[in-house]
């Protein structure tokens, strides 16, 4: 015979079904726990300060005459004029002697001015045995922006230049780079 539920065992006895309990977990303990492991560890960290490069300046000693400090070899520089529009002008004497200079249009990308300072490097090191006597002038041109010199910056901290120096001072030869740089500005 079958019981009301269909279920029956050989003899005919009811089987009596036990009743199945929830599986369900009250999860709101863990919120209240997650909650508080979040607020802990956001007033046990520290976050990150902000980092600035460092640029370091030589004490002005008055005593020092012009003259009295030492000559860099032009064979070791790699002059890189800022320019306007994203822009950067590099040039660099072949010998010691400062003769026909072309001057060479870049951008602050990984194939621009990175990838001339590497050509460079491999020149003076090739020359003096070491790529760390190569120094970078670095001027900044009067309508430049400021951000492009900290791009520069960058770039001498990721190529691994140790010697550089920012001057905002021209020279006749810059002069008349600046010139032929503005007669090719307007002509383009």
């Amino acid at each position: 015979m079958a019981s009301p539920d269909g279920v029956t065992n050989r003899s005919g006895k009811k089987k009596v079904r036990t009743k199945k309990l929830s599986t369900r977990v009250d999860l709101t303990a863990m919120v209240d726990l997650g909650f508080l492991l979040i607020t802990f560890f956001m007033l046990a960290t520290s976050f990150n300060k902000p980092k600035a490069m460092e640029v370091n300046k030589p004490a002005k000693d008055e005593n020092v005459a012009p003259e009295d400090l030492p000559e860099i070899q032009q064979s070791k520089t790699f002059t890189v004029l800022i320019g306007t529009n994203d822009k950067a002008y590099c040039y660099s004497a072949s010998g010691d002697e400062v003769g026909n200079i072309t001057v060479d249009s870049t951008d602050f990308s990984r194939n621009g001015l990175r990838e001339r300072l590497r050509v460079r490097q491999k020149a003076v090191t090739a020359q003096w045995g070491s790529q760390d006597e190569l120094f970078v002038l670095i001027k900044p041109l009067p309508h430049s922006d400021f951000r492009n010199l900290v791009n520069v910056l960058d770039e001498m901290a990721i190529s691994g230049v140790k010697k550089y120096a920012i001057i905002d001072e021209f020279n006749a030869a810059d002069s008349s780079i600046v010139g032929q740089i503005g007669q090719h500005l307007e002509t383009n």
